[in-house]
């Protein structure tokens, strides 16, 4: 590494024109970069109960809906409906709309004159508002339409807008747009009128997403400058890592357009992430080259001292870097899959034009400087620091007490945390969305869903009474578990007809099989093609819910799980599927992926450390100030109420890939002032002196860096931010107390010491 370092240098303008090809190579396929938000890409790739909810969707049908919601006192006043009517005859008519289900379509099925009537509830308008809320409260009777099409307290409606199925995604742009325009009429004669769905959740996210980049991206960039200006007082330095991390940005971008990789809620942050992220082996490099510049070296022999010091030590921080940021996607949720690919190429990229750039640019113009300058460097810093190791030394027992209790506290908060997975709650309390989102909750069951599917293999199984009633026994657990889920299933349907063929609203289920064989005679498969096959060999229970706490949706599951063991008819068999038991698999995998990518950077730092220094038991040593971080960021989340989510499951596995690059730089450093030395002491006195000012700066520079993010409306994205500045600022803590007391009583030899040594002997 130190020579290709020098190679670099010796032909910069060779090697500073292939970065410009390179950088021109990536900007032509920049145009091919999207914004895209997708449900799947919040869900584990290769799940089983993803293939098997697929299976499900197909047996069943899926259509993508969206709901206009209308909220008044008066739902079925006939002026009202008049604009109402109009309005869904508008949206019928639009190409992206297949069809509408509403009042004005849904079967009020009934018996007139001894027939059998199926005329929908709204076919002929009611001509008083009397007429209205009678014809209401006979829907709200309805248990297939109740929570779903119109409210139990009958103030809210909802309008079902099925999308076309196309073989290219519905543009949701398009949809929200279209809606929104549909919607201005209702607004002018309902209380309040708004279409809500995951198309409108996707849309906000999209747009959110760009409009943050252009506000969070100038906050980073001058977080970064005025930590770098205050801490380097050089103007190449201070330009330098800006310069890098743009060339890395446009060749990520490159990469992403040409490899059609979106841009998404994880994916966003990538671009700050490498302007703050990728400035720490820059401001290494730099304060190498004026350590040395600073003692009187001119700029070759500086470049050959800043190689000779820091080019090992790059290459190795960059690899435990990448490894913790490669280690996000271990989870198998695509998002976070995209994120660690994404993120650790944008390192990669990055560590690439550091080292090419970085040599280059100080062989042709590192003898600029201002005239001010760092007092990390003056002679007063390194009195400095021999007077804080002698007080570390002295009060060693009191700050092991004190940093051991630290972290007693904080491991007790790690049982409370949280897991929260809901997608819309990355959104906030002030989004519009998340707004009328919690307006539908409170009106209607919700927009979530949970299949349970019941089969047999027999042909006409659910046309016997006796496996309705078990349809029926398992509808009424659930609806026990919470009334204001709405649960539906054939056996509904069975009874509306039975109720209006008995001409009784108490009629209920049929009760015999020759009941059911002659409501059949009246019964049309395709209404009721999403609750049973057309054998009647396999049924669904479909539950709509507003459940977002995983804690409490995993509850239901293992609760219904229970009863269906427990309680179904031996020869039947049930299955729970739906987006709801995905999210749960993700969460899972979410979890599990966060404990791999910790305990895969601890363990790879490890080795790496092990390896150089021959010895496992520097190795473990090693990890003591990195373990640390990791426990208090997990008992901040405890204590402070912050769950598990898309955007925390990030921090501690990127900011620990960080954070352990210091502890390396540290012993790495300790062991040449070691070797140059010979005195404990004064080694670990000019290692503090000389690593105070990259180490400092670095942390800082991340530390303020990642509280950009929490400036972020996405309380992911805020959360992710706050936490790492919180790795970051106890990991500079532990990097100078924990790593120095640790490792000062070791006489650390490094692989290539030995090496070396061995060599001089054969010599």
């Amino acid at each position: 590494m130190q020579r290709l370092l020098l190679q670099f240098a010796d032909r910069p303008w060779i090697w500073l024109s292939l970065l410009l090809v390179a950088s021109v190579l990536a900007a032509t396929q920049i145009g091919e970069l999207r914004v895209r938000v997708s449900a799947n890409e919040m869900l584990v790739a290769d799940d089983p109960q993803r293939v098997y909810y697929e299976e499900v969707k197909a047996t069943f049908g899926e259509e993508q809906v969206v709901l206009l919601i209308v909220e008044d006192q008066e739902l079925l006043a006939p002026d009202k409906l008049q604009v109402l009517q109009s309005v869904v005859n508008g949206l019928e008519a639009l190409p992206l709309v297949e069809r509408t289900e509403s009042l004005f379509s849904v079967p009020h099925v009934r018996s007139i004159d001894g027939f059998l009537d199926k005329q929908p509830y709204l076919a002929k308008l009611p001509e008083t508002a009397e007429e209205g809320r009678d014809l209401l409260a006979k829907a709200i009777a309805n248990p297939l339409i109740r929570n779903v099409l119109v409210s139990p307290n009958g103030q809210a409606m909802a309008v079902a807008v099925v999308l076309a199925d196309t073989e290219t995604p519905v543009d949701d742009h398009l949809v929200t747009s279209a809606l929104e325009r549909a919607t201005l009429p209702l607004q002018q004669v309902y209380n309040r009128a708004y279409p809500i769905g995951f198309p409108q959740v996707r849309t906000e996210i999209g747009e959110r997403i760009m409009a943050e980049q252009s506000a969070l991206m100038p906050l980073a960039v001058g977080a970064l400058l005025i930590a770098l200006f205050l801490l380097l007082r050089q103007l190449l330095d201070i330009l330098t890592p800006l310069l890098t991390a743009g060339i890395s940005i446009l060749w990520t971008f490159g990469l992403m357009g040409w490899l059609d990789i979106p841009i998404n809620v994880v994916t966003s942050t990538v671009p700050i992430l490498l302007i703050v992220v990728g400035s720490t082996e820059d401001v290494h490099l730099l304060a190498e080259f004026r350590h040395a510049q600073r003692r009187g070296e001119n700029t070759r022999l500086a470049l050959e001292h800043m190689s000779r010091k820091m080019g090992r030590t790059v290459l190795l921080t960059f690899i435990t870097t990448y490894a913790g940021f490669l280690s996000v996607g271990l989870s198998g949720i695509e998002a976070l899959s995209q994120f660690g690919l994404v993120a650790s190429t944008g390192l990669l990229f990055n560590f690439i034009v550091t080292v090419i750039f970085i040599p280059a640019a100080l062989s042709l113009a590192g003898r600029w400087q201002l005239d001010g300058r760092s007092r990390l460097f003056d002679e007063g810093s390194l009195r400095w620091s021999a007077a804080y190791w002698r007080f570390l030394t002295r009060h060693r027992l009191q700050a092991f007490i004190a940093l051991a209790l630290l972290a007693a506290i904080a491991a007790t908060g790690i049982p409370r945390i949280q897991v929260n997975h809901n997608p819309i709650d990355s959104l906030g309390e002030s989004s519009p969305v998340a707004q009328n989102i919690q307006s539908l909750n409170e009106q209607f069951a919700g927009l979530e869903s949970v299949s349970v599917v019941i089969e047999s293999g027999i042909q006409d199984t659910f046309l016997h009474s006796r496996y309705l009633d078990e349809l029926v026994k398992v509808q009424r657990f659930i609806q026990g578990m919470d009334s204001s889920m709405s649960v539906t299933s054939f056996a509904d349907y069975l009874t509306l007809l039975n109720n209006a063929f008995q001409e009784s609203e108490d009629a209920g289920v049929p009760a015999s099989n020759e009941e059911i064989t002659e409501l059949m005679i009246f019964l049309d498969h395709d209404r009721v093609s999403s609750y049973v096959t057309e054998d009647y060999s396999q049924t669904r229970i479909l539950v709509r819910h507003d459940i977002a706490a995983t804690d409490r949706l995993k509850s239901m599951r293992a609760e219904l799980r229970k009863f269906l063991d427990e309680q179904l008819d031996p020869g039947l068999t049930a299955r729970i599927a739906g987006d709801s038991i995905l999210t749960l698999s993700a969460t899972r995998s979410m979890i599990l992926g966060q404990l791999q990518s910790v305990l895969l950077i601890l363990t790879f730092f490890i080795l790496i450390i092990a390896f150089l220094f021959t010895d496992l038991r520097v190795g473990l040593i090693a990890a003591l100030p990195n373990i640390f971080p990791v426990i208090i960021l997990f008992g901040v989340m405890g204590y402070a109420g912050i769950p598990l989510n898309i955007g925390t499951t990030m921090a501690a596995a990127i900011a620990i890939g960080i954070a352990v690059d210091d502890t390396l730089h540290f012993m790495l450093r300790y062991n040449q002032e070691l070797r140059t030395s010979r005195s404990q002491t004064r080694a670990m006195q000019n290692t503090i002196y000389e690593e105070a000012l990259p180490v400092v700066s670095t942390s800082v520079a991340l530390t303020v860096g990642f509280l950009v993010f929490a400036q972020s409306g996405f309380a992911p994205v805020a959360q992710f931010g706050l936490l790492s500045a919180l790795v970051m600022s106890t990991a500079l803590l532990a990097d100078f107390v924990i790593t120095p007391l640790a490792i000062s009583s070791l006489r650390l030899v490094t692989l290539w010491d030995l090496l070396s040594a061995r060599v001089r002997q054969q010599v």
